[in-house]
C-alpha cells in the first residue's frame, strides 16, 4: 500500500512539472518578441508573438523592401528583418524544446514509475533456526 502511495504522488509531481513546462512553453510562444535595433518585430508599433513570426516570416513589420539604389537602406532593412526572424526562430526552438521535454518528463516518468510499481518485490528468506 505504501509503494502505491509513493507512485501516485510521484506521478502527481511529474504531471505538475509537465503542466508547468507546457505552460512556460505556451507563454514563451505567445509573448511578444523583444525590440531589436531599428524598431519592433511586428506590424505597427508593437512586436508580434514569436509563434506568428515563425509561421509567417513576412509579417515582420519592417515596411516595404527599399529599392536597390537606396543608399544603405536595403542593407539595413535586410539586417533588421534577419535579426527579427532570428529572434523568432530562436524563441521558437526554445519553446519547442521545453514543450517536448515537458511531455517526455510526464510520459516517460509515469511509465517508469508504473513499471517499478508492478515489479514483484523479492521476498526475504526465512531464517532457519
Amino acid at each position: 500500500m505504501q509503494d502505491s502511495s509513493r507512485v501516485f504522488w510521484a506521478i502527481v509531481v511529474l504531471l505538475f512539472a509537465g503542466v508547468f513546462g507546457a505552460a512556460f512553453a505556451v507563454t514563451g510562444a505567445i509573448t511578444a518578441l523583444p525590440p531589436v535595433a531599428g524598431g519592433t518585430c511586428g506590424p505597427g508599433t508593437n512586436s508580434e508573438a514569436a509563434i506568428v513570426a515563425v509561421f509567417d516570416p513576412g509579417s515582420i513589420g519592417a515596411g516595404p523592401e527599399p529599392a536597390t539604389n537606396a543608399n544603405g537602406g536595403r542593407t539595413e532593412w535586410k539586417a533588421f528583418v534577419h535579426e527579427c526572424q532570428s529572434a523568432a526562430d530562436n524563441r521558437g526552438l526554445v519553446v519547442l524544446a521545453v514543450l517536448v521535454g515537458s511531455i517526455l518528463v510526464v510520459v516517460l516518468g509515469s511509465m517508469l514509475m508504473l513499471r517499478s510499481a508492478r515489479k514483484p518485490k523479492p521476498s526475504r528468506p526465512v531464517p532457519l533456526l
